[in-house]
């Protein structure tokens, strides 16, 4: 319920911003738009959290360190993606987003990426696991967290475009699921995920389309079959 509860509000406040407002928006005002409803989505997503559970468990655990290996090289591709876009920025496209679409960039994107992550691999995950073996409900949680990218069709993208995002965001939450029980913590995972969306829409802005995302992408997949696998076999022997 809660990530249904979630979902709603970031839809539908999308589809006001972007598609009843009817106005095209600049990233900058788009950004404040959206800090508000995070905020509240956020803090929703606390409530429950507190309220119907804990924040241990729904993952927010003691840290394993043996699990960050398998995390490493994603944090290795972000920080060579993060290099090519800093030296793609001109100081044009630094003034064009100002001091506060810079503090708004920063905040929205960490309120996105906590939101999400407490949502899909935290709660939805961790709640899934109670009653699916622990397989299906990382595919119940990558599925959900490809589907939840729809959104994006509301706020105008066009139907390739958000197909696109679809499907990468299941890959991301192919990969990631199986890294938050390894980890055992959900902050490495917000804080990733929070530099990555930093990244993508910065590299945007500096109109970069960094080689390294798809090379990313597919250490991941390697690390992803490898973890979905060894997930499998001890389902079974349980």
């Amino acid at each position: 319920m809660t990530a249904v509860v979630y979902v709603a509000i970031i839809a539908v406040a999308t589809s006001y911003i972007f598609v009843v407002w009817g106005e095209p928006l600049s990233l900058r005002t788009a950004l404040l738009f959206l800090f508000p409803v995070q905020i509240i989505a956020v803090l929703f997503c606390a409530a429950m959290v507190m309220r119907c559970a804990s924040w241990r468990s729904v993952g927010f655990g003691r840290l394993q360190w043996s699990g960050m290996l398998w995390f490493l090289p994603s944090w290795v591709i972000l920080a060579v993606m993060a290099a090519g876009i800093a030296g793609a920025l001109t100081a044009q496209d630094i003034a064009g987003l100002g001091i506060i679409g810079i503090a708004v960039l920063l905040l929205t994107t960490l309120l996105i990426a906590f939101g999400e992550e407490v949502v899909f691999r935290g709660i939805l995950l961790r709640g899934a696991m109670t009653r699916l073996t622990v397989p299906f409900a990382m595919f119940v949680s990558a599925f959900s967290f490809g589907l939840f990218h729809l959104v994006n069709r509301l706020a105008g993208q066009g139907a390739t475009e958000t197909s696109q995002q679809v499907l990468f965001a299941f890959l991301v939450g192919f990969f990631l699921a199986p890294i938050a029980l390894r980890v055992g913590n959900l902050w490495p995972l917000i804080i990733w995920h929070w530099l990555w969306n930093i990244a993508v829409i910065l590299g945007q802005v500096a109109a970069v389309l960094h080689p390294f995302a798809l090379i990313g992408m597919a250490i991941q997949a390697v690390i992803s079959i490898w973890l979905w696998t060894d997930m499998i076999r001890k389902a079974r022997a349980d």
